[in-house]
């Protein structure tokens, strides 16, 4: 009798253990969320201005993916500006987002060092209206789809530091948010290094 209550305290216990490292196992895996952030093809274009492309990637072909909101916040060394004055802009002609998602405005804030690119709401439609698609729709196709191409223009010469640009995903100075539309929803995503990544 005692053997046999033995070996079934053994037996939950072991139950228990497998239960515990299946729990454990599901909340560490995350789902992929489907796109990838990237900043890549950094160039000095002249001693005192320097461009790169802000790209998004969709990384599971067998979903689409179609934009919703794209804000950015990108960080720039300050060793690489020095003790210039920093101005943004974007590359005419190059985003290769539909119309109504092409970023207008963009700022660069001297005192922390970082891009602003703000999101382009859509126009919200009629109830009745039921489009088949209402944001661009990221193939998933490297490098990836072009939001704009970024141009920093220094009073001075750019040094020969590294830029160390870098995304922002805290609310100050400003956050990097991607939204994805999800049967018609407008669905926040997951941003972190993972998914939002520098390839210089």
């Amino acid at each position: 009798m005692r053997k046999n209550s033995i070996i079934s305290l053994a037996s939950i216990m072991m139950l228990c253990l497998l239960f515990s490292s299946q729990s454990l196992t599901a909340q560490t895996s995350t789902p992929d969320p489907g796109y990838q952030l990237i900043l890549a093809n950094g160039t000095l274009t002249g001693d005192k201005t320097f461009e790169f492309d802000l790209l998004i990637l969709d990384t599971d072909p067998s979903n689409p993916f179609e934009l919703a909101l794209l804000q950015a916040g990108i960080l720039v060394s300050p060793a690489f500006y020095a003790n210039g004055t920093v101005t943004a802009s974007i590359v005419e002609g190059s985003s290769q987002l539909i119309d109504e998602q092409k970023p207008l405005a963009i700022q660069f804030a001297q005192a922390a060092g970082i891009v602003k690119i703000p999101s382009r709401t859509l126009k919200p439609l009629p109830k009745e209206a039921k489009p088949e698609r209402r944001g661009t729709l990221i193939p998933a196709k490297v490098p990836g789809t072009r939001i704009c191409r970024i141009k920093l223009t220094n009073t001075t010469a750019f040094t020969k530091a590294m830029p160390g640009l870098a995304f922002n995903f805290a609310k100050l100075p400003y956050q990097t948010t991607v939204s994805q539309y999800i049967d018609g929803v407008n669905t926040m995503l997951p941003c972190d290094e993972k998914t939002c990544v520098v390839k210089m």
